[in-house]
């Protein structure tokens, strides 16, 4: 995290640490518990605060790591227990403990003496400060969303493994984690109960066989974890409950140096007792967050939660857990409740928070009229089942605004299985959902499933893309009354929006204005297999793909903008799928009660975006929220000299493929045309699970003809590979394959990530950073005057951008009125200022553009500040571009 990042996360507790009129107390790591609990002396530990502090009282955390449990007592409606970080650094509530009394334990192993106090399925280990993997064979990586599979014989049957790469060894009572059958929308796990070389046999997992199971089936992956054979790389460890030692092999030259931490605690703050409680600025580490389902008025703000979840298995959820009579098909299920930070209860808010690396759900909302917002979740739900970034379940629930990105399967899933038939009067919206679907086949970003009644409930102004699955929103399973409005999707695979009856009704299900993109391959909207449809609308959507829509109850379909007819997008390889002057959209669409509001001309306009209008955004506005590089014209070449355009043109709809099998020294090289500021490439190779590269290192190049030593090093078999390098700014990228195949590679798609914003990209100004002396709305800022500012954190100009444009709305200003374009600060240097001209209204939106004296280069701190009037401009995106 950049220092700008660590800032803003502090800001939260600097700015507000005094909630109400009652006593407040410090606690800092230099302090005792026997210390009153002033400034001079301080308290030792926040839980000897928690145990003081009664309603209207504050306690004030300096900075440092404290490894206990928080568990407050309740405030009072109007008068909260506030937990705020003091304001002078990271604060950091610490899950794990730190072991020691390493020994040689023979076989090139340490071990230590320790007694783990959590269930051994869900212990975790960090070795200086990174996450440690479990000892597992086959060997692995350290992104768990990229796991190494081994695939079993086709011989291979329910619970027996045939695999002559599998080694001798003693793996009886080890955990076997399958990802198998024809179409594995759920992954499963069981018990080796016998081993030799070449072959196994296992209990449990197999639920709904088939098509969720090994055998003679498209998918045999598996692999093994929690024995201690397995232990042969360095980082990797084994827990002996019974003995209560704890094995590693150690880093290469020892252990000597070096600090592991193992968890001891799962809920490093439990609000499951408490209401009317502020948590605001702290940060978790190895550990998570609850409220409970009694807690009322508890707000959690500007929190950094990593590792909040680890588990090794998916048992089946407890009959109680569940809303139906169990049956073997609730696998899917198993741990949506048991992990991420969980929001409980009613009236409940996390808001202006990041959380990162759960092996299961990221967060779990559940009771009613709880709020989610303005939060970033990724790297969550790596075990496969249907644990997702967001689990959503209640009535009333509020969730908008967040980033969710990296998920084993879905970002934001709803249970009926969990949930019960109610799921009335939610809103899930602004919310930007990719990078979906690592580790599961069939499904989407956005999931509902089964047989649940959304009626109130609005899901609208979401975006979804860049997912591995096979559908953007999938309302699946017989649910019913969704609205569906004003959402995108590009990049989703098969279809954008799929209702599916499944051999049951699909009632009264709608889809309005939505935008349709490249990296759909058959259908933009399906309903299909309903025995009833009635009810079902689909009206104002925009599609580069037709419609696949049929079932009885005469479903309505009408005034869509569909193929052949070219919609005349702003700019679909990179998202935007705003419409450009002269698209036969505007003005094309049908007035529906509730959903085309704001009309501009004489008619609602087809799609997402109303022409004319700002151009809304969706996700957070946190560090990190925004990190994909613009695609503007890459190529791409194969070492055979082929052309590999179709694994840059922003289309997971086609497929660059070699012509060969796979060997090492075969290669793509990219050009970006111009340097860009880089620190992750992600390679699709879609959803066959045949032509993934087996290994394979990324170099970079500042020419295209010298070229460094491999920034990254990638195997695993995931449908997406990610190579993460140190980031920096080049011009070429080359991917290398290290490792033979028996099959040609292929790619459906290259995309690249850095830290922080794209000057070349679209930034939306009410995505800023910082906003000062205007308010923030869902498309654009109020109108700025003198002083008035919007600022973007971290923002990548490459090797040089010296074009701004910015689109505003002004009236009224006269000569004189600019915005300044300020780097590093709002009085830092400035790079160039724009002359504002009158667009004729405050609601009247133009582009206007300026050629700045001097090229922008690196990353700065970009501020865009008003000059020269009361009300200068209303602000609505902006661009640094060559």
């Amino acid at each position: 995290m950049t220092a700008a990042a660590a800032a803003l996360f502090a800001l939260p507790g600097a700015a507000s640490a005094h909630d109400s009129a009652g006593r407040t107390y410090e606690v800092a790591t230099w302090g005792s518990d026997h210390a009153p609990g002033t400034s001079r002396k301080p308290l030792r530990t926040v839980a000897r605060c928690a145990e003081l502090v009664k309603p209207g009282d504050t306690c004030l955390v300096h900075h440092g790591t404290y490894r206990e449990q928080v568990t407050p007592p309740s405030g009072r409606k109007g008068a909260p227990i506030t937990f705020a970080a003091y304001g002078d650094g990271t604060v950091t509530v610490d899950g794990t403990d730190v072991v020691t009394g390493w020994k040689d334990a023979g076989g090139g192993l340490v071990a230590a003496d320790t007694a783990l106090p959590l269930d051994p399925t869900e212990n975790a280990l960090f070795l200086d400060g990174g996450r440690a993997m479990e000892g597992r064979w086959p060997n692995s990586g350290s992104d768990p969303l990229d796991p190494s599979w081994a695939v079993a014989e086709k011989t291979s049957t329910d619970q027996h493994i045939d695999d002559p790469a599998l080694p001798a060894g003693d793996f009886t009572g080890a955990t076997v984690h399958l990802w198998a059958g024809s179409n594995p929308w759920s992954q499963q796990t069981g018990t080796v109960t016998a081993t030799t070389a070449g072959a196994l046999d296992f209990k449990g997992g197999n639920n709904r066989c088939a098509p969720l199971c090994m055998g003679d089936q498209n998918y045999r992956n598996y692999y093994l974890v929690g024995a201690k054979a397995t232990l042969d790389q360095p980082g990797e460890w084994y827990y002996d409950k019974a003995a209560e030692r704890l094995y590693l092999v150690p880093p290469k030259g020892g252990i000597g140096g070096h600090t592991v931490t193992a968890k001891h605690r799962s809920w490093g703050v439990d609000l499951s007792g408490s209401s009317y409680v502020t948590v605001r600025g702290l940060d978790l580490w190895g550990t998570s967050l609850r409220t409970g389902k009694d807690s009322t008025g508890d707000l959690v703000e500007g929190m950094r939660a990593q590792y909040v979840s680890e588990f090794s298995t998916l048992p089946m959820p407890a009959d109680d857990e569940l809303s139906i009579p169990p049956t073997e098909g609730n696998i899917v299920d198993s741990q949506v409740l048991h992990s991420g930070v969980q929001i409980l209860g009613t009236g409940n808010t996390l808001r202006d928070s990041e959380i990162g690396y759960s092996a299961g759900t990221g967060v779990l909302v559940r009771g009613s009229g709880n709020t989610v917002t303005n939060s970033l979740i990724h790297d969550v739900g790596w075990m496969g089942s249907y644990t997702p970034g967001i689990e959503i379940n209640g009535s009333g629930q509020t969730v908008t605004h967040n980033t969710v990105r990296r998920t084993g399967r879905g970002s934001i899933d709803v249970s009926w299985q969990l949930n019960g038939v109610p799921f009335h009067d939610n809103r899930i919206a602004y919310n930007d959902l990719s990078e979906a679907m690592r580790t599961s086949r069939d499904g989407s970003p956005f999931y509902v499933c089964c047989n649940l009644d959304a009626s109130g409930s609005s899901v609208d102004h979401n975006t979804v893309h860049d997912a591995d699955g096979q559908v953007g929103y999938y309302i699946d399973n017989s649910s019913g009354h969704f609205l569906l409005h004003h959402d995108v999707a590009y990049n989703t695979g098969t279809r954008g929006t799929f209702f599916n009856g499944h051999s049951d009704v699909s009632l009264g299900n709608q889809d309005h204005n939505s935008s349709y993109g490249p990296g759909i391959s058959t259908a933009a909207v399906r309903l299909s297999g309903a025995t009833d449809a009635t009810g079902t609308y689909v009206s104002n959507d925009v599609a580069l793909t037709p419609f696949e829509i049929s079932g009885p109850g005469d479903p309505v379909v009408r005034d869509n903008l569909l193929p052949p007819t070219d919609p005349r997008y702003t700019d679909a390889r990179n998202g935007e799928l705003w419409l450009r002057a002269g698209s036969p959209a505007i003005d094309a669409g049908e007035t529906v009660d509730g959903v085309t509001t704001g009309v501009r001309g004489a008619a609602p306009d087809q799609g997402a975006y109303e022409y004319g209008a700002p151009i809304w955004s969706s996700g957070c506005t946190l560090p990190g929220c925004s990190s994909r590089v613009r695609n503007d014209g890459w190529k791409a070449t194969a070492s055979d000299g082929s052309d590999a355009t179709a694994a840059v043109d922003g289309d997971q709809g086609t497929q660059w493929k070699a012509g060969t099998a796979q060997t090492p020294g075969q290669y793509l090289t990219l050009d970006l045309g111009t340097p860009k500021s880089v620190s992750r490439l992600a390679l699709d190779a879609g959803l066959d699970a045949t032509g993934h590269p087996h290994g394979f290192t990324v170099s970079t190049s500042g020419d295209g003809r010298t070229w460094g030593a491999p920034v990254a090093r990638v195997g695993g078999r995931s449908f997406t590979q990610d190579a993460v390098f140190p980031q920096a700014t080049v011009c070429y990228l080359r991917i290398e394959l290290t490792a033979a195949g028996d099959t040609p590679w292929a790619v459906d798609e290259i995309r690249l990530y850095a830290d922080g914003p794209d000057a070349a990209s679209t930034l939306q100004a009410e995505q800023a950073g910082v906003i000062k002396g205007v308010e923030r709305g869902d498309a654009a800022t109020g109108v700025l005057g003198t002083g008035d500012l919007i600022g973007f954190h971290q923002v990548r100009f490459g090797a040089g951008a010296n074009r701004l444009t910015v689109r505003l709305a002004s009236t009224g200003c006269g000569r004189g009125c600019s915005l300044q374009l300020r780097l590093d600060g709002p009085h830092g240097r400035l790079a160039g200022a724009l002359p504002v001209r009158d667009t004729g209204g405050s609601d009247a939106w133009q582009e206007q553009s300026v050629t700045l004296p001097h090229a922008v280069t690196g990353t700065h701190d970009l501020y865009l500040v008003a000059s020269g009037g009361h009300r200068v401009a209303a602000l609505d995106w902006l661009t640094v571009r060559d």
